[in-house]
């Protein structure tokens, strides 16, 4: 009976072994620029200079078939007033829905305005970048952390965008990289969320008609 125990408990180990390594070592990079193309999840891009050195970053991209015009409303109004960061909002958000409207009360993004979470503006190019961040934001067990956010917008041939986003930072402490290995999770779920309402509000107003 203890034999029985102690194998199923070496093959149930042996499992566990073998799915973290399936996803640390195939998997994982992949959701790490998950939607960019060849040598997008390289490039330099608004905001890397914040954090020179990082241990995490992450680059995600995707096609709107809408002009940046349509799309940039939605990302100037994010994060500011409880509008909500359009994904994960039970922990972006204090579990208030991202609003799926365009607000008329949310002043234009200013570099040096704070936004919700504890970041604030680092850099604004109106319908081109956003770039915002936080530093020595408190993580559990007296850990911390530096991050930035960048979302560039890049008008393609055919008139439509190409949106890439980059999350990139430096978390502190003995347990950082485990930190930074389970926010990466949390983070792609965020983003697949986050750029598919992008995609299908800066979608559908353009059919709309944005001017």
């Amino acid at each position: 009976m203890n034999k029985s125990k102690t194998t199923c408990w070496i093959s149930v180990r042996n499992l566990v072994v073998m799915v973290l390594g399936v996803y640390y070592f195939f998997a994982r990079p992949q959701l790490r620029k998950w939607g960019t193309r060849l040598g997008e999840a390289q490039r330099r891009l608004p905001g890397d200079e914040h954090i020179p050195h990082p241990n995490f970053e992450t680059t995600h991209a995707v096609n709107i078939d809408a002009p940046p015009e349509a799309v940039w409303p939605w990302i100037a109004q994010m994060g500011r007033a409880l509008t909500g960061y359009y994904g994960l909002d039970m922990i972006k958000n204090q579990g208030i829905p991202s609003v799926n409207f365009l607000r008329q009360d949310v002043a234009p993004p200013q570099v040096g305005q704070s936004m919700d979470g504890g970041f604030r503006i680092l850099a604004v190019e109106p319908g081109r970048q956003l770039v915002f961040g936080g530093f020595n934001l408190a993580l559990p067990l007296g850990h911390h952390q530096d991050v930035t956010y960048a979302y560039l917008l890049e008008r393609r041939r055919d008139g439509s965008t190409r949106l890439l986003v980059r999350r990139r930072g430096y978390s502190y402490g003995p347990l950082s990289s485990f930190f930074n290995l389970g926010l990466e999770v949390l983070h792609f779920a965020f983003m697949f969320q986050q750029l598919a309402r992008l995609k299908a509000y800066g979608e559908k107003h353009a059919h709309l008609g944005y001017h």
